[in-house]
């Protein structure tokens, strides 16, 4: 694209974005409303920093939620290994993110909310915290913050064939955005290749670092409490499900009546504040449910039906607790194409895995998983719960899967990150937004 064109095109959005800058902070107000927004680090959101930034060449990562977060640990714990180590500033926009940042990052690394794509809470952001290198974890582009990210690396890159024929629909727009990447690091070749023909400079198939993460931890006091809540029976759990998703597996929960066999159901929602809906539901269908935190807190009666988790951080105790789980995300809730959630935390774990028919998000890494008989991919829910009844009347061993082993590109990342960033500080190239 032209360098005229291009700014042609970033003035017409900063134009755009100052007429409506009321609706951009109503919009705020209802996402403050609505629970969607920490109202103690509001200011964050436009731009206004909590933290005090240390001295030396800083690196911007770039998170939107949980699931790149999570994908971007291995980088961050191997980027803060040793001397010299580069100041780690992450940014995130959930606050379920959030609170996961505050447990999970390396000591050293700073979380702050990251301001809305207006180029007025981008600009005093850029300026206080002086990034030498940008990087983005799969595709999040947004106009400003591609501007204000220096030297823009996107690495788990990934365009599904949905999202590659909505680009195709406004060419000069992504062919914009994608010009602000200064390299390209997909997660297969067939990633690699959608984001060439859309413009895309410097682009390679790297791989995921999602490979390289640790299994999430198990906690052995609340495994015991949720074992003897169930009481003994076999747990199916639905991990990282979206809206709709839940109705269907309640819905079909109740109509095979396993409440009246040994088993269990254990729903863990995306967004856990989401919980009290999922409870509601469950209920409607006629079967006892119950909250983890009342289960944690001492509050919960013994053998519900159902277990809805309405907090983060637990994904391995419930992972653990479970004789077989279901991936969220692969059902097309409410007719969404939403791709699935990661399915490499329970084979880490030695579950038997299974999903729906959409993990366009994961399709590099089905072939290995299937394969390797970790992980089996199901037409539908009717199909998936008749997959999963076998696994719930003779659970496999603890273990199953745990030979596989692949590996992802986190400490090559790191040291081509580490590399960038030192040459950009002896340069001192900082472009202005």
């Amino acid at each position: 694209m032209k360098r005229a064109q291009a700014w042609l095109l970033l003035g017409l959005y900063r134009l755009l974005s100052l007429a409506l800058s009321p609706l951009w902070l109503i919009l705020l107000l209802v996402r403050l409303a609505q629970s969607k927004e920490d109202p103690r680090r509001l200011g964050e959101r436009l731009g206004w920093p909590s933290r005090r930034r240390p001295a030396g060449p800083l690196l911007w990562f770039h998170a939107a939620s949980v699931g790149e977060l999570n994908s971007l640990l291995p980088v961050l714990r191997a980027l803060g290994q040793g001397a010299g180590a580069p100041v780690l500033l992450v940014t995130t926009v959930t606050r379920t993110s959030a609170a996961l940042a505050g447990r999970v990052l390396p000591p050293a690394a700073i979380h702050q909310y990251v301001p809305i794509d207006h180029w007025l809470a981008l600009l005093p952001f850029r300026s206080y915290w002086r990034p030498c290198l940008g990087v983005l974890a799969e595709a999040e582009l947004w106009p400003e913050l591609v501007q204000a990210m220096p030297h823009l690396h996107l690495i788990n890159a990934r365009m599904s064939q949905r999202s590659y024929l909505r680009h195709r629909r406004l060419p000069i727009y992504a062919g914009w955005l994608l010009a602000q990447v200064e390299v390209c690091l997909a997660q297969s070749q067939a990633d690699a290749e959608r984001f060439r023909r859309l413009g895309a400079r410097d682009v390679r198939a790297l791989g995921s670092t999602k490979l390289d993460a640790d299994p999430p931890p198990v906690n052995s006091k609340y495994l015991e409490m949720v074992q003897q809540v169930f009481a003994g029976r076999s747990v199916l759990l639905l991990a990282s499900s979206h809206a709709g998703e839940e109705r269907q597996w309640l819905e079909a929960w109740a109509e095979n009546q396993l409440t009246q066999r040994p088993f269990g159901l254990l729903l863990a929602p995306r967004h856990p504040q989401r919980a009290q809906e999922v409870l509601a539901q469950a209920r409607q269908q006629g079967l006892s449910a119950g909250l983890w935190s009342d289960l944690v807190g001492g509050g919960l009666a013994p053998n519900p039906d159902v277990l809805v988790a309405d907090v983060i951080g637990e994904m391995g105790t419930w992972i653990s607790a479970a004789a077989v789980v279901v991936m969220g995300g692969s059902f097309y809730p409410q007719g969404r194409a939403l791709g699935g959630q990661n399915p490499l935390e329970p084979v880490a774990l030695g579950r038997p895995v299974l999903c729906g028919p959409d993990m366009a998000n994961f399709s590099d890494l089905l072939e290995p998983l299937l394969a390797a008989g970790c992980l089996q991919q199901c037409a539908d829910v009717a199909a998936t719960l008749a997959a999963a009844l076998p696994l719930l009347v003779q659970p496999l061993p603890q273990g199953h899967g745990e030979g596989l082993r692949l590996r992802g590109p986190s400490q090559l990342l790191a040291s081509l990150l580490l590399k960038r960033c030192r040459l950009s500080s002896a340069a001192n190239e900082m472009p202005m937004i």
